[in-house]
């Protein structure tokens, strides 16, 4: 497991939006979504889930799995973390 992973609304953002320079609400409206609720994304406020991992994998050329598997190595090194500082 990764020592430090990267939530996936990072991903999204550092490799996605910035390399082609789109913008959070373009990209927003092309996946279906208000700003906010991506910007809360992008944050690591909101997690993936199945739905958004679909949409996501659909506007990036990627796998609905790539998202759930970066979501689950997130949730996992939190919970990791909780653990160890408990």
């Amino acid at each position: 497991m990764m020592k430090n992973p990267f939530h996936p609304g990072e991903i999204l953002s550092e490799e996605f939006l910035k390399p082609g320079d789109t913008t959070q609400t373009a990209f927003a409206k092309k996946i279906g979504w208000t700003r906010p609720k991506l910007n809360a994304f992008i944050k690591g406020k909101h997690g993936v889930t199945a739905d958004s991992a679909l949409d996501l994998a659909e506007a990036t050329g990627t796998t609905p799995k790539f998202w759930m598997n970066l979501q689950a190595t997130w949730d996992l090194a939190l919970a990791l973390k909780k653990r160890k500082a408990a």
